[in-house]
């Protein structure tokens, strides 16, 4: 008797898991691999990292996508006054276009973190990040800037929504206010 009930136990417990399966995947909130993050600061630093590479035919522009919601909004700093808006595609199609100057071909491209801050709310959240960026190998100064990034949870994963930047001149620091400390 005691057999049985354990086998009964163990269908029961199958059962439950191919249902909770089943309905994750009708829901479509199966987690891919390169689209989910436990929390949105990990998705900001992988961004980083997933466009950093020494050459663009290396970078995943799908999981660089994924990351992104489709109607995202991006606004970039593009010369000493002018910003330009991006779509999510055309933000992708920009640095495949940055990657075909012969310098950034040769010895490729890096964006780093220097410093991060978050505020997160349930299912939003604003990410800050100073970061530097620089042609791999190149003897010049890392360029600075700052992002502010907004995400949200979409179908239970953390997706970038939006992102402003701005170039930090050189010689220039963050405003000394407490709101920009990091």
């Amino acid at each position: 008797m005691l057999q049985k009930k354990s086998f009964n136990m163990k269908q029961i417990a199958l059962l439950c898991f191919i249902a909770s399966l089943s309905v994750s995947f009708v829901n479509g909130q199966q987690p891919d691999q390169n689209s989910w993050y436990e929390t949105p600061v990990a998705l900001i630093e992988d961004i980083y990292r997933a466009v950093s590479k020494t050459d663009s035919g290396s970078i995943d522009w799908e999981r660089v996508r994924s990351m992104f919601i489709e109607e995202a909004v991006i606004v970039l700093r593009t010369g000493l006054n002018e910003n330009k808006q991006f779509t999510v595609d055309g933000f992708i199609q920009d640095f495949k276009d940055f990657y075909k100057y012969p310098e950034v071909k040769a010895s490729g491209f890096e964006e780093k973190i220097l410093n991060i801050k978050s505020m997160v709310y349930n299912d939003i959240a604003f990410i800050a990040t100073v970061y530097s960026a620089a042609i791999t190998g190149r003897d010049a100064p890392q360029t600075r800037g700052i992002d502010l990034w907004l995400l949200s949870k979409k179908d239970g994963l953390w997706k970038i929504t939006s992102v402003i930047n701005e170039v930090i001149p050189p010689g220039q620091e963050l405003p000394d206010e407490p709101e920009w400390k990091f």
